[in-house]
């Protein structure tokens, strides 16, 4: 087919987009043809532009730093340059575009130029920004606001002790003195998981502190300590096999009390709660289970999201949480280099389960 019918052809299957500028550029950079869509994006008509170097359309400093010609080597090189760049407009006005410059060969491998695509992204940009600005916001409102809350209930907490230990107190002013004390400690739970949720979001993770740890012992030290803490509801513990590695104990200790608290809140107050231990050849499984209604099958692959309150009816009394708990759970396993899932049903119950390997995973190399 002759050049001239083909430049026709590829003008008139162009003049139907209007959301993307596209024309072409000849071999020497100069602008061949142009669409009704880079006249509305570009702010210049056809009989102004044809001709004229395509470098005219970017900034005057990219320009100077030779962005045009760099562009046309990329493409003539790769085949195709793909990138973002601030782009000018005929009045001056500049806007972020998202371009795509693609060389044209003929049937005979002979150059024949390029075609660039330019789609503004001035919107997206705008939008992204706002999320990011919003959301780097929020989770420093979290961390200042809670760190600030700590001393006032540290302050609370410890008076309260003291008063506590006074042998004249009415038993109306033990049981109110008591009443402010479990308030201030709720408090202090509820803040040490904005605090771990920031660190988590902002900071990239957890850093853990690793030790020997004998997870056997150990688990059972944290489920008798929830057992006081829980009069009245049973919980079982049961273990095999050998069980010792690296971890960090303060958050083992965290992800064994927020699953079974998890398993206490939302389970039936006269079924026991389940917690297994058992060791594998390269790690060791934790399982929790509970009986109660079952998590829907559309909520279970956002239960550790943040925000969220694990699913289900919560039964417990007294229970006040934010939703933190399953999504710092998450992110101490996947500190650790393991796994964790969550099964329910009403016939099984519910089971979450955590794989942790015995030893601490390699860091990440560079590069």
């Amino acid at each position: 087919m002759p050049e001239r019918e083909l430049d026709e052809r590829f003008h008139l299957n162009l003049e139907d987009i209007k959301d993307f500028a596209i024309f072409r550029v000849d071999p020497e950079g100069r602008i061949a043809s142009w669409n009704t869509g880079a006249e509305r994006v570009k702010g210049y008509t056809a009989s102004e532009i044809i001709g004229q170097p395509f470098a005219l359309l970017f900034t005057q400093e990219d320009r100077d730093a030779g962005r045009p010609e760099v562009e046309m080597r990329v493409a003539s090189e790769k085949g195709v340059y793909q990138g973002e760049g601030l782009r000018m407009r005929k009045d001056g006005s500049v806007f972020a575009a998202e371009v795509t410059l693609r060389a044209l060969a003929d049937k005979g491998g002979v150059h024949r130029g390029f075609v660039k695509v330019t789609r503004d992204i001035s919107e997206r940009k705008r939008v992204e920004s706002e999320l990011k600005d919003r959301a780097e916001f929020e989770q420093q409102l979290i961390g200042i606001v809670s760190h600030d809350l700590r001393t006032p209930l540290n302050a609370i907490s410890l008076a309260t002790s003291l008063l506590l230990r006074i042998p004249a107190l009415s038993a109306q002013a033990v049981r109110s003195l008591g009443r402010i004390l479990s308030s201030a400690e709720r408090a202090q739970r509820l803040i040490a998981s904005l605090l771990d949720f920031t660190q988590a979001r902002i900071g990239g993770g957890f850093v853990l502190k690793y030790a020997p740890l004998d997870l056997h012992e150990f688990m059972g030290l944290v489920v008798e300590e929830l057992r006081v803490a829980n009069q009245g509801r049973e919980i079982l513990f049961e273990c095999a096999g050998d069980c010792r590695g690296e971890w960090d104990p303060d958050r083992l200790s965290q992800l064994i009390t927020n699953l079974i608290s998890n398993a206490l809140n939302h389970g039936q107050e006269d079924t026991p709660v389940r917690a297994r231990l058992s060791g594998e050849p390269t790690s060791v499984m934790i399982e929790i289970h509970n009986w109660g209604t079952a998590i829907s099958p559309s909520e279970l692959p956002h239960l550790f999201e943040p925000m969220r309150r694990g699913g289900g009816k919560i039964r417990a009394k007294n229970t006040h949480s934010i939703g933190l708990g399953l999504y710092i759970v998450q992110q101490i396993v996947l500190a650790h280099g393991g796994t964790v899932a969550a099964t329910s049903s009403e016939e099984k119950g519910t089971v979450f389960t955590v794989h942790l390997p015995r030893t601490p995973p390699r860091p990440k190399e560079e590069g």
